[in-house]
């Protein structure tokens, strides 16, 4: 297999090649959703962050949204800004610029209003996606690959069968070189220490511990015991009983590949190839936005029960081993796995099959989501909001 992708300047390797609509802060998301609708190949990355955040919160969305602006699938940026907002434009735009990618940019306040900003920035980006649309795919190696994961709406059959598949991808990804990003601090929960045996560095196994009690200890400091709560009425309904018997069918999404590096959310790994943990929630669209932001071309979502969201940066590949989603959500499904259930595959050849048709989306086949246009996304923030 190889890999077919759009080289950018600073190495890295494009699945997508489109120009990325940034918002700095969600008070501008109209004025992005309207230029997207008036020029093709762009995408609004819209959220609702940017303003009245600790200055943690701040910095996590500013790192987030200059990361995101360099994933190898955006091939240039069109920043959007409004004017008063603690995201600070000029600071996101220098770093987006660090990834010699085409930017240009607008801000509400400095062009007298929406319907101004909304016609320079579609100027700009028209001028921006001419310019991207010269980019050509070249041949690289499965190394320049990095794949990133997400369970949602999980039931019994994903530890049984998704999960491992995916689990398989992981042995082969990292054994080929490429970069495997394993997040869900949430499911890691009542399996963190499994994960920390298989830790490289022991200083990443303390970090992955650190990550699961800090969400726990966040959740108490609002009332909430996130052991009881992270296991949902749909999990339960799908047979899943505990948080521990969740977090040991989630793990298997990394199989026993060496653990190499920690991510915080919103930044990148520090190394590439190998298996990384990073820490992202289960919510989906904080979750596929710390993936985007981490480098994932694409991430591979297993579902039992049928989770249909995609994102704006990076195609999702959606996973199921339940006969009934297959059936009833086929619009929504893009591989089907529940032959390791039926015992009419072996886990190796899903794992190869899986593996095969993520490449091909990295080569430009489009998945079910991206053909729906089903996406949507968010950035995580720790709070208050103030």
């Amino acid at each position: 297999m190889n890999f077919y992708g759009f080289p950018r300047p600073d190495g890295q390797v494009g699945a997508r090649n489109f120009v990325a609509l940034i918002p700095t802060t969600g008070c501008v998301n109209t004025v992005a959703l309207q230029i997207e609708k008036l020029i093709e190949n762009t995408r609004a990355f819209c959220h609702t962050q940017g303003c009245l955040h600790p200055p943690a919160d701040t910095q996590r969305v500013t790192n987030t949204l200059i990361n995101l602006a360099k994933n190898p699938n955006v091939g240039g940026v069109l920043l959007i800004g409004l004017g008063c907002e603690m995201v600070k434009f000029d600071e996101v735009f220098e770093g987006c610029k660090q990834s010699g990618k085409p930017i240009r940019g607008v801000e509400l306040h400095k062009l007298g209003g929406h319907l101004t900003t909304v016609f320079e920035g579609a100027k700009l980006a028209a001028e921006l996606v001419l310019e991207v649309s010269k980019n050509r795919r070249e041949k690289f190696g499965l190394e320049k690959l990095c794949f990133c994961t997400k369970c949602g709406s999980s039931d019994t059959t994903s530890g049984l069968s998704a999960n491992l598949v995916v689990g398989e991808v992981c042995k082969q990804m990292t054994a080929a070189g490429g970069t495997f990003i394993q997040g869900e601090i949430c499911d890691i929960m009542g399996g963190e220490y499994a994960l920390k045996e298989l830790c490289v560095n022991p200083a990443d196994g303390d970090k992955i511990v650190k990550y699961v009690k800090d969400l726990y200890n966040h959740g108490l400091a609002v009332g909430a015991d996130v052991r009881g709560d992270q296991v949902t009425a749909g999990n339960r309904d799908g047979g899943l009983t505990t948080l521990t018997e969740k977090a040991l069918g989630a793990n298997a999404k990394g199989a026993d590949c060496p653990i190499v590096g920690t991510i915080d959310y919103g930044n990148r790994p520090s190394c590439w190839g190998g298996r990384h943990i990073v820490s992202t929630p289960g919510h989906g669209f904080e979750n596929l936005t710390g993936g985007a932001a981490a480098g994932a071309q694409l991430i591979l979502f297993t579902t039992g029960r049928g989770a249909p969201n995609g994102h704006p940066c990076i195609p999702a590949v959606k996973v199921c081993g339940n006969s009934k989603t297959i059936d009833f959500l086929s619009e929504h499904i893009d591989i089907a796995v529940d032959s390791v259930i039926n015992e009419t595959e072996t886990l190796q050849h899903a794992g190869e099959r899986l593996f095969e048709f993520a490449v091909d989306v990295a080569n430009g086949t489009l998945t079910k989501a991206e053909i729906l246009r089903f996406t949507g996304m968010e950035i995580l923030i720790d709070g208050p909001t103030l």
